[in-house]
């Protein structure tokens, strides 16, 4: 109980002080299923895993601008804008809005349960990074 509450004043805090949420990416494994299914369905029974992805990206994520900055090898990408929704728990799915294209991440706060989750939803298919090694760092 005492966990649920500090995690709730956290993540309340985190929403209202406008923070920015910065996640480096170290590891990464692209999992597909050829159909439009469930982000735990292509984790359980994927059709296709590729292989370990090492390349250095970051999302830095700013929940007060609506924005989410991509970088690869510490170069900047794209910056692009995202509606968040506040699953409970200390976990946030974060949509990114480009036209036609519905793809995003799910980032668990927790501390006693970090993790990341990229998705990217098409009528035929349905991609999972499953994010392995990576950090948080959290500012207001």
């Amino acid at each position: 109980m005492k966990t649920t509450f500090l995690t709730l004043i956290f993540f309340l805090n985190f929403l209202s002080f406008g923070q920015k949420i910065i996640v480096h990416v170290f590891e990464r494994q692209e999992m597909v299923c050829f159909r439009k299914t469930s982000i735990d369905s292509v984790l359980m029974n994927p059709d296709q895993v590729y292989e370990l992805d090492t390349d250095q990206t970051t999302y830095q994520i700013d929940l007060n601008r609506e924005t989410s900055t991509y970088f690869l090898n510490g170069k900047e990408i794209s910056e692009l804008p995202i509606k968040c929704e506040d699953l409970g728990g200390g976990v946030l799915k974060i949509n990114i809005l480009e036209d036609g294209f519905d793809y995003g991440i799910i980032i668990n706060t927790d501390q006693l349960n970090e993790s990341i989750t990229w998705f990217w939803f098409t009528d035929e298919m349905t991609t999972v990074k499953k994010i392995s090694k990576f950090e948080f760092e959290k500012s207001l």
